[in-house]
């Protein structure tokens, strides 16, 4: 307790109460401004990350719009599909009539331009196979079948190539 007090400290001590109490007030605010300026320099550059994103996301925006307003309307593709809808050759037709027919479901198919060819894919039982086999156009000759077992039902994947007439129109 004897202990003497630092040097640096006496001269302080022997100021006046009021140049103590300003000095004290001087530090105290250094503290809180300190602290406030590093509380807000990370709310700046948290709004700076956003003003970024925000600026790279109007980007993204425009671009994509300019995308969309390449593509044709949706009345353009609509009438489109209606116009090729009604010039499917009727050899599809029958061949969807004589699938429903025969109690398939076609499970998907697929068109070729070069060479003509049809992809069928359809669950069908294996007397509905012969019957849509004997009843195939003779204008379409099989290229390639596949048959398969499964517990939902006999899969058939039967590839069409079109001949003669058929592929040249």
């Amino acid at each position: 307790m004897n202990k003497p007090l630092p040097a640096w400290l006496i001269p302080w001590l022997e100021r006046p109460g009021w140049q103590l109490w300003a000095a004290q007030w001087l530090v105290l605010a250094g503290g809180i401004l300190l602290a406030y300026m590093l509380f807000i320099s990370g709310q700046w550059q948290q709004r700076e990350r956003l003003n970024q994103q925000q600026q790279q996301l109007q980007l993204q925006v425009t671009e994509r719009q300019q995308q969309l307003s390449q593509l044709p309307s949706l009345a353009v593709l609509v009438s489109s599909l209606q116009q090729k809808s009604m010039q499917q050759p009727e050899d599809h037709a029958e061949l969807g009539h004589i699938l429903s027919q025969a109690g398939g479901e076609l499970l998907r198919w697929q068109q070729q331009d070069k060479p003509a060819r049809q992809t069928l894919k359809f669950r069908v039982d294996y007397a509905g196979l012969l019957r849509l086999l004997e009843n195939i156009s003779p204008n379409k000759r099989i290229d390639q079948i596949t048959i398969e077992r499964r517990p939902e039902g006999v899969i058939t994947k039967l590839t069409l190539l079109a001949t003669g007439d058929a592929a040249d129109e």
